[in-house]
């Protein structure tokens, strides 16, 4: 802190020794070590004091930045939502609402039964998708592993 040498440190303590005298040079050693100490803390204390001010503002800027990111993603998805909306043909969004209002239905029918779950939501899709599994014969009992 004070970048002292020996040699200015020990002309430090001649001076006080022949301004001081021997009687109060302890009392005056004790006294300059106590206020060192207080500067010493008090100086560290504003130091972490700062550091953290510098932590804090620094993870600020990295969530706004995240914040920043998220809300461009945002825009994005709702860009890309709007434009499937408008490609759309009219036709093709009373098609898909005339399914999905058909599929809210609860009615059984013998091959409604031998389809699996996810396959009976491919109706509700913009698109046909090719059906990977046969439809042949499914277990529907329902099991659970305990």
């Amino acid at each position: 802190m004070l970048n002292l040498g020996m040699t200015e440190i020990f002309c430090f303590a001649v001076i006080a020794l022949l301004v001081l005298g021997p009687d109060k040079l302890p009392e005056a050693a004790r006294f300059v070590a106590k206020w060192y100490g207080k500067i010493k803390k008090f100086i560290n204390n504003i130091q972490n004091e700062i550091d953290r001010e510098l932590r804090l503002s620094e993870f600020r800027e990295e969530m706004q930045k995240e914040i920043d990111k998220i809300t461009e993603l945002e825009r994005r998805m709702q860009q890309q939502l709007d434009a499937l909306k408008n490609t759309q043909t009219p036709s093709e969004s009373e098609q898909v609402k005339a399914e999905t209002k058909a599929s809210n239905i609860y009615t059984l029918s013998p091959q409604q039964a031998i389809l699996p779950f996810s396959l009976e939501y491919h109706k509700q899709l913009p698109f046909k998708p090719e059906p990977s599994l046969s439809t042949q014969t499914f277990d529907t009992e329902l099991k659970i592993a305990v």
